[in-house]
């Protein structure tokens, strides 16, 4: 069982024991999503609206499941997000998994990346009698600049790469895990500290789970558009 796999399970367990969903936990209002396609970034905030709106920055029509939940010491809690973290779904929706952007100090680490990126292998479900993956190459990436008015300052201007999922089939309701591998040609690093919501600064060569932060379990509630 991966390190992956054991947070999930943990994490899922606490949830249960406490009786609260994961949108409760991230500090929502409630659980469930709004039923238009929004996912606002917990991680980065401030800016125009397309660069808040993860489906408008990524160009995706399908329910989002995004970064780590926020209000944690690496993430502060964004101001006026609904559904932080975009860790719930509901049923009968096609979904796209987004994670933390791997920031980098210039365009020639950015350019590494997408260069040695050879493949991302998305895990559902891990460890469970309803594991299933999927994977998929270097046509998931997106590249581009932050932008000059974003929070936090210091990620302003930085380069940088964004695997984002092919759209995946509904998922029964309950708790879900997605644990996303990444498949490198040759190590490489970002040139600067892990971007928010990463771990780590650096991908090794072959394959290694991408660092995210808290790779936590997301919710699929029952009720349909």
């Amino acid at each position: 069982m991966t390190t992956a796999v054991l947070r999930a399970a943990k994490a899922g367990a606490i949830l249960t024991a406490l009786g609260i969903g994961v949108g409760l936990m991230a500090g929502a209002a409630e659980a469930r999503p709004p039923r238009t396609h929004q996912c606002i970034s917990p991680i980065f905030f401030g800016g125009s609206e397309q660069w808040r709106d993860l489906n408008q920055r990524y160009d995706v029509r399908e329910r989002i499941i995004g970064p780590p939940a926020p209000a944690t010491d690496d993430i502060p809690e964004p101001p006026d997000v609904p559904n932080p973290g975009c860790r719930t779904a509901l049923t009968g929706e096609r979904w796209v998994r987004a994670v933390p952007p791997w920031l980098t100090a210039t365009a020639t680490e950015q350019a590494a990346f997408i260069d040695n990126f050879e493949s991302a292998r998305y895990v559902i479900d891990a460890g469970t009698t309803r594991e299933w993956s999927v994977t998929v190459g270097p046509e998931i990436l997106r590249s581009g600049t932050v932008p000059g008015d974003v929070q936090p300052p210091e990620t302003r201007g930085l380069p940088y790469v964004a695997p984002v999922s092919p759209v995946f089939h509904p998922l029964r309701p309950g708790t879900h895990t997605s644990t996303l591998f990444v498949t490198m040609k040759e190590r490489v690093c970002t040139g600067r500290a892990p971007s928010p919501g990463l771990a780590a600064a650096c991908l090794e060569a072959g394959e290694s789970e991408y660092p995210i932060l808290d790779n936590g379990p997301f919710t699929v509630l029952k009720g349909r558009l």
